[in-house]
């Protein structure tokens, strides 16, 4: 498996192009919101987006799943909750449009970001997932790799339901003793990376660095949740 850093604006197009087709073919509830699509655009611009290869030297077509990260110094978190004001902004990253279209592909994109988590001197990160009546979408994986919740469910700016509303997410967030345990486990997902820590090599399956990455249940925190785990894992943009 190989995670690569996406630089050129092809390899970036692709990924929104198979961002949109995963959110399609999972019947994803929310939408970009067009009112705002400038603004996410800019958003993205700022983001680093990583893209996971079943294959190395794989063509940008052969993508199988993908997120995007950026820290807070170089664009705002996208809700004004959490307060996080109390972070060094360029230390706190916030992830988001993940999807994938291959099973267990989003569980191993994750994984494969602590090494560049690591290499950049992350100390927490933020996402945030979509939240109905029904409760978060996936929080059982999101609460497995140490995530909690951040604050009270709020609408998000940049993504819409089907009937036009601001979305509504749970901010989550994982730090501290949890976040470094999770990396410390996770990181060995990554067998190497290039020089320019833009290549990584993953492990085919990371299961068990998963279960090792899990905070011991008298500290784990409930993210609400009634939401099969079967659901595909998205953050809401």
């Amino acid at each position: 498996m190989e995670l690569r850093r996406l630089t050129t604006a092809s390899e970036r197009s692709v990924f929104v192009s198979r961002l949109n087709q995963a959110r399609a073919s999972h019947g994803s509830s929310f939408r970009e919101n067009s009112q705002f699509q400038s603004l996410n655009q800019q958003r993205l611009d700022c983001s680093l987006l990583y893209g996971l290869f079943q294959q190395e030297n794989a063509p940008a077509e052969a993508m199988m799943a993908g997120i995007a990260m950026h820290d807070l110094r170089t664009f705002p978190q996208s809700c004004a909750e959490p307060d996080l004001s109390h972070l060094p902004p360029n230390r706190v990253v916030e992830c988001s449009d993940h999807w994938s279209l291959s099973s267990g592909a989003g569980m191993l994109i994750w994984a494969g970001l602590a090494v560049p988590m690591r290499l950049l001197g992350v100390q927490a990160v933020l996402a945030y997932l979509a939240a109905d009546k029904e409760g978060c979408a996936h929080a059982g994986f999101y609460q497995l790799m140490g995530f909690a919740p951040a604050g009270p469910v709020v609408p998000h700016p940049f993504v819409e339901d089907t009937q036009g509303r601001k979305l509504l997410v749970q901010p989550v967030i994982v730090q501290g003793e949890a976040f470094n345990n999770g990396m410390s486990a996770l990181s060995q997902a990554c067998t190497e990376y290039s020089d320019d820590a833009r290549i990584f090599h993953l492990m085919d399956s990371i299961r068990p660095l998963v279960r090792a990455s899990v905070r011991p249940a008298a500290h784990r925190a409930n993210i609400p949740a009634s939401t099969p785990q079967s659901r595909p894992a998205h953050a809401a943009a």
